[in-house]
């Protein structure tokens, strides 16, 4: 194995003279030759602006050193070019004075793997030989040796340069065979890289269009030897059993030159990679928010993760601890991959959801989507070649994240159903187990106060068990109103009824004055009995709540034939506190003031009230109105004509 070669070591004794410069300006490194051909030291160099340590010659009003310099310095860091420049004159500080001095430089960028400008690379030499001769001499033929040594020195500098990059840089010839190539190019072509035509990279290095398309006579190299320039053509590499390579690549022809055309290459597969895990990622958990039957959105969840991030197969284990084993609930496969027949390998998965951490093989992994304590299910993903670190953090960390929490949502909603189905039926249970001995207790009551000579004591007690038996026997039926309410099985007698009528019949019951304001007919389409219910309920919250001396008032607006009839009841008293707006319509809520004021009640009747309401396609809301005064208003259809 040869042995490593040590870069910093190769460019300290090179022979050409190079100064490395900061995108700033500041002195980097300089290396012998340079240091020897200015007579300064790297001390007095390193850390320094160039233009601090190298003024402009204060005794010539003539010297634009500086100036000439700094607009080479100044295209590099704004084009990122190789700028080669004419011979000019830059005095340079001597023991004593400065001395006057010719240069041909040669300025060069070098980019980081990000793309940016990570430092400068100036490349001097010193022609004041070469231009002294021709001053004293034959200008002409010290022009053509110069040029002659400039060119092959200017060949060596740019090589040495391009070696020094990142990005893959080759140069071709009219036939399309590499002539002119760096480091990074032998990485990524092989070590026979000027053997291999451009015409076989396609083949030999597995190259495709990112739609994996065949490219054909579109490859960037080939286009800019038919003189096409290209920029930003994007080519994907995806060798059997490898990783999918990904690679933005500019290319353009050359004149003049043994070299016909060069081309760029710069891997961008770990940005293009992130860029996929996060639309997948955004793309599922939309996908998942749209409403279906579940198998079906984890079908396409699944899919989508397999065709944005490029998987053979994607499958979706559920698991139960009833059953002892993960369950296969969606499987994807790509129609163009060869995948094996039979049964799904249930061993992955079983391994994953036994032990709840994510489990990695060369080509698959295996993602648990917990749930506390609990494996919700599996996520495994299967590939043809090796699964990049980043695509398995990014899937573990991204995407399966939004799987997972689907299946919390849908098994919240799974549980939420059946305990909503359990309090239906606990409620429709109590309220029939109720009646029964209630409906006795009432009639006995009844029978004893028919009884002669009972004393005054002995009818009191007989008054007050009927009484309560009748409140208690009001909640049961409001019970039983409720659960079938919920259940779909409310009986309602629809038909012609007034609601004026219904309303001043409902103001006359009770011992407090309630102000009624209301037209002489109201006709609407509906239960009489089942309004009546709506309005008494209102009307007993309204008495309850307000204060003494103040009036309920009621207010039917009858409306127009095709438009809605609305019946507002108000009283004066305290308002409803803003948290406990939402709520109040839930069943059995009872807010902090009723609870600690002692109003009667069991949190039903404004619930029923609004069921009710909604049945007869309605609304009932409580509105905002002046301070101090509650208003809920009924809205009802019109009669039909």
């Amino acid at each position: 194995m040869s042995e490593k070669v040590d870069y910093r070591s190769l460019f300290v004794c090179a022979p050409a003279a190079m100064l490395v410069l900061d995108p700033e300006l500041r002195v980097v490194e300089a290396n012998e030759a340079y240091l020897t051909v200015t007579g300064t030291t790297r001390e007095a160099l390193v850390g320094r602006p160039v233009f601090v340590a190298f003024p402009d010659n204060p005794d010539d009003p003539d010297a634009s050193g500086v100036a000439v310099l700094g607009a080479s310095l100044d295209r590099v860091r704004a084009e990122h070019v190789t700028d080669v420049m004419a011979i000019y004159r830059y005095d340079i500080p001597q023991p004593g004075g400065f001395e006057a001095r010719w240069w041909a430089p040669v300025n060069a960028p070098v980019l980081g793997p990000d793309g940016r400008l990570r430092w400068i690379i100036h490349r001097v030499e010193d022609v004041t030989p070469w231009v002294r001769a021709g001053q004293e001499g034959d200008e002409r033929i010290q022009a053509e040796m110069f040029a002659r040594l400039r060119l092959e020195e200017r060949r060596q500098v740019l090589e040495a340069v391009v070696d020094s990059l990142d990005v893959a840089v080759v140069g071709s010839d009219a036939s399309g065979l590499p002539v002119l190539y760096n480091d990074a190019a032998r990485a990524l072509i092989g070590d026979r890289i000027a053997e291999m035509p451009a015409a076989q990279w396609e083949r030999r290095l597995h190259l495709r269009h990112p739609d994996g398309s065949p490219m054909g006579g579109d490859l960037p190299l080939l286009r800019s030897l038919r003189g096409e320039r290209v920029r930003d053509a994007e080519v994907v590499r995806h060798a059997p059993g490898r990783a999918q390579r990904v690679f933005r690549v500019h290319s353009r022809p050359v004149d003049g030159s043994e070299v016909a055309a060069v081309v760029a290459i710069h891997e961008i597969t770990l940005s293009r990679r992130a860029a996929r895990l996060r639309e997948c990622e955004l793309a599922v958990a939309k996908t998942l928010t749209a409403g279906g039957p579940g198998e079906r959105l984890l079908g396409e969840a699944i899919e989508l993760i397999g065709t944005t991030i490029g998987f053979t197969v994607v499958e979706f284990w559920t698991c139960d601890d009833a059953v002892g084993q993960p369950q296969l609930t969606a499987r994807w496969a790509d129609p163009a991959a060869v995948t094996p027949d039979g049964s799904p390998d249930r061993e992955l998965p079983s391994r994953a959801w036994r032990d709840g951490a994510t489990i990695t093989e060369p080509a698959a992994l295996a993602v648990p989507l917990p749930s506390g304590s609990h494996v919700l299910g599996v996520l495994v993903c299967r590939a043809d070649g090796d699964i990049p670190d980043d695509v398995r953090s990014g899937l573990a960390a991204g995407v399966a994240p939004s799987v997972g929490a689907y299946l919390e949502r849908r098994r919240a909603e799974r549980l939420a159903a059946e305990l909503d189905r359990a309090h239906d039926q606990y409620i429709a249970l109590a309220g029939h187990e109720l009646r029964t001995p209630l409906t006795s207790i009432q009639s006995y009551t009844d029978l004893l106060l028919d009884e002669p000579g009972l004393t005054d004591d002995q009818r009191h007690m007989l008054t007050v068990i009927e009484r309560n038996a009748a409140g208690l026997r009001a909640v049961v039926l409001k019970l039983l109103d409720v659960a079938a309410l919920r259940s779909g099985r409310l009986d309602m007698i629809v038909q012609r009824a007034d609601l004026a009528v219904i309303v001043r019949e409902a103001a006359d019951r009770g011992d407090r004055p309630i102000r009624v304001d209301a037209p002489a007919r109201a006709p609407v389409d509906g239960d009489p009995v089942r309004l009546r219910q709506v309005v008494d309920e209102l009307l007993d919250n309204a008495r309850a709540w307000a204060e003494d001396g103040s009036p309920v008032r009621v207010r039917l607006s009858a409306g127009s034939p095709d438009t809605a009839l609305s019946v507002a009841v108000s009283n004066v008293g305290p308002a409803v506190r803003d948290d406990e707006r939402d709520r109040l319509f839930d069943l059995f809520y009872r807010g902090a003031d009723a609870r600690r004021r002692g109003v009667p009640g069991a949190g039903l009747g404004l619930s029923l009230a609004r069921a009710v309401v909604e049945q007869h396609g309605g609304t009932l809301t409580l509105d905002d109105t002046a301070s101090g005064t509650t208003t809920f208003t009924v809205r009802l259809p019109a009669a039909s004509p």
